[in-house]
This record gives C-alpha cells, sequence and structure tokens, in this order.
C-alpha cells in the first residue's frame, strides 16, 4: 500500500529534499532554487497585492519547462505542485502565528554569499508590485528591509567586500527575517483591500494546491495544454 501523501501542513526535511531535487534538476538557468522560492514566496505573501499561481509558477521555472523536465504524468504534476503550495501556506501560517519567517537559506560554498539566492527570489517577488514597495525600501523606519537588497547585490554589485563570517551571516539572515515581518505588516491593509476589490475573501489568504487535467492549461505557463507540453513526456530511448 502506498503511503498517504499530506495534503497540509509544512514540508518533512524529505519533502524538501525533494522538492530541491526537482527544481534542480530544472534546465533552465533561471529557475528559482528551493532556497530561492522560499524567498519569492516571502515577498509575495509579504506584498501589496495578490499574485495568482498561474503568475509565478514561470518565475519559479525560469520560464517554460522545456521538454527533458516534463512531468512524467499527472499525478507527478499534482505531487509536485502540492509540495510548492504547502510551502506557500506554511509560510503563512508562520507570520500570520508569529510574525515570523525565517529565510530558507541553504548552505553555501566557501566564498559564496550566504542568503543570496533567497534574497534574490524576495526581490523576483518584490518586481511584481515594484511601486508599492520602492517607498518601503526607502524608508528609515524600515532599515533592517534594505538588507535584502543589500545581500541580493542590487545596491552594491560587489557587495560584500570581505568574507562574511558565520556571525555575520546569522545577522545577516535575522535582518532579512525582521524586513519581511515588516513587511507583512506594512502592506497588511493594502492586501485586504486588492483581495477584496478582486472579489476574493479576504480572510482566507491560503490557497490549495491547483489540481491539473490533461485537458487543462500546463502550469509551467506555456499556454498549451497540460496532455500537450509537460504531461506529454518525451518517448523512452532504448
Amino acid at each position: 500500500m502506498n503511503a498517504q501523501i499530506p495534503v497540509s501542513g509544512p514540508l518533512s526535511e524529505a519533502e524538501l529534499d525533494q522538492l530541491s531535487d526537482f527544481l534542480a534538476g530544472l534546465k533552465n538557468p533561471d529557475a528559482l532554487t528551493l532556497e530561492g522560492m522560499d524567498g519569492l514566496f516571502s515577498a509575495l505573501i509579504a506584498g501589496p497585492q495578490t499574485v495568482l499561481p498561474s503568475e509565478y509558477l514561470p518565475v519559479i521555472w525560469g520560464g517554460e519547462l522545456p521538454d527533458e523536465n516534463a512531468f512524467s504524468s499527472v499525478e507527478a504534476a499534482n505531487a509536485t505542485l502540492s509540495l510548492i503550495m504547502r510551502h506557500w501556506n506554511s509560510i503563512i501560517s508562520e507570520l500570520q502565528a508569529d510574525g515570523i519567517h525565517v529565510p530558507l537559506v541553504l548552505e553555501v560554498e566557501t566564498g559564496a554569499v550566504p542568503g543570496r539566492e533567497w534574497a534574490r527570489g524576495f526581490m523576483r517577488g518584490v518586481d511584481f508590485a515594484r511601486s508599492g514597495w520602492n517607498e518601503l525600501f526607502q524608508s528609515n523606519d524600515e532599515g533592517q528591509l534594505i538588507t535584502i537588497p543589500i545581500v541580493a547585490g542590487e545596491i552594491d554589485p560587489e557587495w560584500p567586500h570581505e568574507p562574511v563570517t558565520a556571525e555575520k551571516s546569522t545577522e545577516l539572515i535575522g535582518w532579512m527575517a525582521a524586513g519581511l515581518a515588516r513587511s507583512y505588516r506594512h502592506f497588511a491593509h493594502q492586501r485586504r483591500a486588492h483581495t477584496q476589490s478582486a472579489g476574493r475573501p479576504s480572510e482566507s489568504p491560503r490557497r490549495a494546491a491547483p489540481k491539473v487535467g490533461r485537458n487543462e492549461p500546463c502550469p509551467c505557463g506555456s499556454g498549451k495544454k497540460f496532455k500537450r507540453c509537460c504531461g506529454n513526456p518525451p518517448p523512452a530511448t532504448h
């Protein structure tokens, strides 16, 4: 008997590894890593407007999924999307319950910048509503938020000018978490107004994992039906 796949709750370590492996296997050079996706989701959840999966999934994929990345079946596509949406909902749960989501920052090789992929993913989320974020980034009261574009390398491409110590890395991640928390509080009213104007329930920000049928649009964002895109894997070679 197959083990039942959870439909809610935070991802286990094994599920995070599974999702990380899937994202690492994408061939698109702009595809996000698990860390980058966590940053993207953090910005979208905290930001001033609702962004739908059909809009942000292509950002995760780095564009359209090429043939070699095709899901093997509808079930495989839905299983992956379920993991993605459960991670989205777990970030919402943390921000709603405690006001804090600690960035999912992975270990990096010597000389790499800890948290850079998370910060760059966050800034990809900011791009969905850049005008709404600009004033907040420039506010003196939100000084910790500016840490995110600094770590992303958007303010000074040469930063850091010296190796980041383990102590400094922990400090930076804490500042990014604080900036995310302040953003979530700052945009709360605008998020409610946006969901209400769009006719969506303002008290239910969670989104169930989107299910994909063979005749429905492919989640890769290509505009094709799933059965003629990622649901049509290349024939096996012998």
